[in-house]
This record gives structure tokens, C-alpha cells and sequence, in this order.
């Protein structure tokens, strides 16, 4: 959903994206390319559409570079329910970004791990510095921290299934979208320029 002559435009222009604009240049074995010269490479080789919407996640900026269609009162029925279909289905998919990569390389075990560790922690200063849990009823106090542990692993599995669930969905709404888009662009209910954000 982006659109590559503002990809091309920011790598070139946009002190943000000098690390994959590095790349090009290299790529290219030119200090200074086009505009064009980059987005020919771009639509050549997606690394770097996909270097650029890891940038834009970490940065929490939105590479679905779509905007909200304008329906006219004097549009048809048809085009006013088309478009309003097509600007739902874009505000979702803005919204379901984060789940465009599934979710082996992502950092819950490491957040939910750390929250686990840092509850037990707790507990544990607490308890051995303001009672004598441990030594009065020491069993019982491994077994609540083993039930945290069990608690920390269930919620860690719990968020990576929610983050593929959301992934699956958004790929599917991706492609849909896609289509819509195509079948608008086709029937002329927009133009391109209508639709995907300008430079």
C-alpha cells in the first residue's frame, strides 16, 4: 500500500531513511541518483520497500500511503457505497500496521518475560525482607512463584497467538484492499492520484 514515487522521493530527500538511501547509492554505484533511477530500483528489488516500512514501524509512522476518499453528494449510489467500503477497509488496515510481519522475530518473550521476573523479584523482596514465609511455609511460596511463571508463559503465548490471528487477517484485508482498489481505479471511480498520497 505504498506509494513508490513517495518512497523514492523520501529516500532521496528525507534525512530519515540516509541508511537505506546509502544502500541505493551503492546499489547503483551512483553518489547522486534520480528520483527515477530509484524508484526503478525499488519496484526492482523489494528489500528496500521492506527496509522502508521497518524504519517507518520503529519511527511509528504509517507506510499505507492511502487517503480518505472524498464522496460527492452527486456521485451514484454504487461509487458513494464503493468508496466508503474502500476508505473502511484502508482505516483497518492503518490500524492492524503493527501485524504486517508475523510474529517470530518480535520481542513479547522478552516483555512479558521481564514482567514475569520482575513480579517474582518483588514478591521475593517482600516476602524475605517483612516475613518469615520462607521459612514457615517455604513449599508454598516456590509454588506461587512457579503458578507467576506458568501465568508469564500463558500470556506469552496468548499475545503471539493474538499477534498471528491479527497477522492472517491483515494479509487477507491487504489483499482484498488491493483489489478494491484495482476494481475502483478500473471503473474510474478515483484516480490514482485521488488516492494514494502525493509527495
Amino acid at each position: 500500500m505504498v506509494n513508490i514515487k513517495k518512497v523514492a522521493h523520501q529516500l532521496k530527500f528525507d534525512g530519515m531513511y540516509n541508511t537505506i538511501y546509502i544502500e541505493v547509492q551503492e546499489a547503483l554505484k551512483n553518489e547522486n541518483p534520480t528520483v527515477e533511477e530509484i524508484e526503478k530500483l525499488i519496484t526492482q528489488k523489494e528489500y528496500y520497500i521492506w527496509e522502508y516500512k521497518e524504519l517507518n514501524r520503529y519511527g511509528e509512522l504509517s507506510s499505507v500511503h492511502a487517503q480518505k476518499l472524498t464522496i460527492a453528494d452527486s456521485e451514484e449510489d454504487e461509487v458513494k457505497r464503493f468508496k466508503t467500503d474502500l476508505n473502511e477497509k484502508v482505516q483497518e488496515l492503518k490500524n492492524l500496521e503493527n501485524f504486517e510481519v508475523d510474529s517470530k522475530n518480535s520481542a513479547y518473550s522478552i516483555w512479558i518475560g521481564s514482567v514475569g521476573v520482575m513480579v517474582i523479584f518483588m514478591a521475593h523482596n517482600i516476602i524475605a525482607l517483612f516475613s518469615e514465609l520462607y521459612t514457615t511455609h517455604g513449599t508454598l511460596v516456590y509454588i506461587s512463584y512457579a503458578i507467576i511463571l506458568g501465568l508469564t508463559y500463558w500470556g506469552y503465548k496468548r499475545a503471539k497467538q493474538n499477534h498471528e490471528d491479527q497477522h492472517a487477517k491483515y494479509k487477507v484485508l491487504l489483499s482484498n484492499t488491493r483489489e478494491h482498489i484495482k476494481t475502483g481505479l478500473n471503473k474510474e471511480y478515483f484516480t490514482y492520484e485521488e488516492f494514494y498520497q502525493g509527495i
